[in-house]
């Protein structure tokens, strides 16, 4: 709840804009576990923020995000979107994009414009955590798997 929340609040306006529909799918989770807020939110933000430059460099037209939360002895979420999926340069590592300033954005000179932070801030709050992470899809879309021990 308090996930959807915050992406009500801080990125309706901007998935709004952009035309994407988010999913969110609770399942009825309850869980509970010390986590900063900004932690959590770094992940989602950093997501969803690819994803939408993912749809815009495809001009996708049903630019669909979807968020599945269950919990057991871990907090699962499942995060898929329906985006062009990894860049040619990652299909043979896609473990890649989490690597501190690697990047997929780039102008029409070939400089790059992206900073590569945002995947290694995922991978890194991620495991500040003690939590894991799985790559489900690279190709018509991404998903990745994340999951983070209750206790």
């Amino acid at each position: 709840l308090r996930l959807y929340k915050f992406v009500q609040k801080l990125l309706s306006p901007i998935l709004l804009q952009k035309k994407v529909e988010l999913d969110f799918q609770p399942n009825g989770c309850s869980a509970s576990r010390r986590i900063f807020e900004t932690d959590f939110d770094s992940i989602i933000y950093n997501l969803i923020i690819n994803s939408i430059e993912s749809f815009e460099s495809t001009k996708c037209e049903n630019r669909q995000i979807t968020i599945s939360l269950e919990t057991d002895e871990f907090f699962h979420i499942r995060y898929q979107d329906n985006g062009h999926g990894l860049t040619e340069a990652f299909l043979s590592d896609p473990y890649d994009i989490f690597k501190y300033g690697t990047t997929s954005k780039f102008d029409s000179n070939g400089n790059q414009t992206g900073t590569g932070l945002g995947m290694y801030i995922v991978a890194s709050s991620i495991n500040e955590y003690h939590g894991t992470y799985t790559i489900t899809k690279v190709r018509d879309g991404f998903g990745l798997d994340i999951r983070i021990p209750v206790k």
